[in-house]
């Protein structure tokens, strides 16, 4: 099982990359914690992989990886890149 590992100002700091690029949609935190993984709100249908480059981009930085959820691609993980 995955558990995220990000804190709220890395929420909003990679929702700011993604206005930076011009980007509507968002992440949110689940109920407010962000170990129970991130939740997706994409907003005109943006692209998914251009949203994830951009938020990859951002991680790079901190030696992380950002991964989807198999069945629910609103589900976002954030792991370490030596997991």
């Amino acid at each position: 099982m995955f558990t995220s590992q990000v804190d709220m100002k890395m929420v909003l700091e990679i929702n700011k990359s993604l206005r930076d690029h011009h980007m509507l949609s968002e992440i949110h935190t689940y109920s407010g914690c962000a170990t129970c993984g991130l939740r997706l709100m994409r907003k005109n249908n943006e692209d998914i992989n251009m949203i994830l480059d951009i938020i990859q981009d951002y991680l790079d930085t901190k030696w992380m990886k950002v991964s989807l959820n198999t069945y629910d691609e609103e589900m976002l993980y954030i792991n370490s890149k030596f997991e």
